[in-house]
């Protein structure tokens, strides 16, 4: 191309020059001679133009503009996030402005009491976010070195008698250095991939995130290490239940280390139409005559007593049950009578506690802060009932915890 490029030059150039000092009659005698130079650096100058514009590459070849690449966010193990279009509906509420204080009877059908007290208060509020798959549940179970406890779970979850895609199953493993992750993977493809589909789960996510929380296990228990226990459990739910809740009616929190309910517990739980509610859980330590005793002392209800303990408090104390040196005077699900069916609840545990999306949905998480002295779970409690929801425990409806 270069080449070309300057015998076209030097044709110009030397054509001019000898036009310009009289030289062309001087050194071409003839008119023959003449006419032939002349045609010579012609057709010279044309087939050089010529191989310009043939084999010089346009500007969109010289530049070669690679081609934009959107990003994966990649967050489940197994399934990649793609950014939402900008048309697609978002999950977050909008705040409706309804003006009115009184509903009409036929408004009112689809929400619970509790809903019901909210809505009647409330001039603007958000009653749902979006239209709910009915009857569909979310399965969430934050998981820490639980490969030892995996083949009893997910029998626990198969012996459901409940509708197999209606249920979205979501884990997060953290900090795990056990095969809790490799299981999960596992199961995955046992259940979603290699199983028949009318068998498979709606959803199944795997999630990994990591607190760096390097607490030996025997110290899990030890009451001074409970505050930092607890608050990096309420930050595992939170990241939980922000990613891997959909369009369900319900959630359910269910431990990954239980080693019975009975199958029906979902349908039973929900009977009740409670916004959240839990059962009582036991574990196999032998109590008043009895092979099992209470598990979960997170569940419970504020006495008179309690209350009073409380104003004494003073702001960044923290309660926390189980531990006879500190005496909360709360009455749990084991102080109730055979005849308590179902009782009001201040504080609940994480073990199998069922709830309604919509709670979530509000903006209800598990506070890592002091909320009226509880983080977690029981601060989840407290912060919901906060909210005007309804929070209840079944006394005489036992499941089953590992002893640990």
């Amino acid at each position: 191309m270069n080449a070309a490029k300057a015998i076209k030059d030097a044709c110009v150039i030397r054509v001019s020059q000898l036009m310009a000092n009289g030289r062309w009659t001087r050194s071409v005698r003839t008119p023959v001679v003449k006419i032939a130079l002349v045609l010579a650096c012609g057709l010279l100058m044309l087939l050089s133009v010529q191989y310009l514009n043939t084999s010089s590459p346009s500007v969109e070849e010289e530049i070669k503009v690679e081609p934009k690449v959107e990003p994966k966010y990649v967050e489940a193990l197994g399934y990649d996030y793609q950014p939402q279009p900008k048309e697609e509906k978002s999950w977050l509420p909008k705040l409706i402005s309804y003006g009115k204080s009184s509903w009409s009877v036929s408004e009112l059908d689809s929400f619970s009491d509790e809903s019901r007290k909210i809505l009647k208060s409330d001039k603007a509020v958000a009653p749902q976010t979006i239209d709910p798959d009915s009857d569909s549940v979310l399965i969430l179970t934050p998981m820490k070195n639980n490969a030892g406890y995996m083949s009893k779970y997910f029998e626990l979850i198969e012996a459901l008698e409940f509708p197999r895609h209606k249920i979205s199953l979501a884990f997060l493993v953290s900090d795990s250095t056990d095969n809790t992750q490799k299981l999960l993977i596992q199961a995955k493809k046992k259940y979603q991939e290699q199983g028949p589909k009318e068998m498979r789960f709606k959803r199944f996510d795997i999630y990994r995130q990591d607190f760096f929380n390097g607490m030996p296990g025997h110290e899990r228990h030890l009451r001074e290490r409970q505050r930092e226990r607890r608050i990096v459990m309420a930050r595992a739910r939170n990241y939980l239940w922000t990613r891997a809740l959909g369009n369900e009616q319900w959630v359910a929190w269910i431990d990954g280390d239980l080693t019975a309910y009975p199958p029906t517990i979902l349908r039973d739980l929900m009977a009740y139409d409670k916004d959240i509610i839990v059962p009582n859980c036991m574990y196999p330590i032998a109590k008043n005559n009895l092979p099992y005793s209470m598990y979960d002392y997170n569940a419970w209800q504020e006495t008179p007593e309690s209350l009073a303990m409380i104003k004494g408090l003073k702001e960044d104390d923290f309660l926390v049950e189980g531990y006879p040196a500190l005496k909360t005077h709360r009455k749990h699900l084991d102080d109730f009578g055979k005849d308590d069916i179902i009782v009001s609840l201040d504080g609940v545990g994480g073990t199998f506690t069922l709830v309604k999306a919509y709670v979530h949905r509000s903006g209800v998480g598990f506070p890592t802060w002091l909320f009226q002295h509880q983080v977690e779970t029981e601060g989840f409690a407290k912060l919901a009932k906060a909210n005007g929801f309804g929070v209840f425990g079944l006394p005489n409806y036992n499941i089953h915890h590992v002893s640990n």
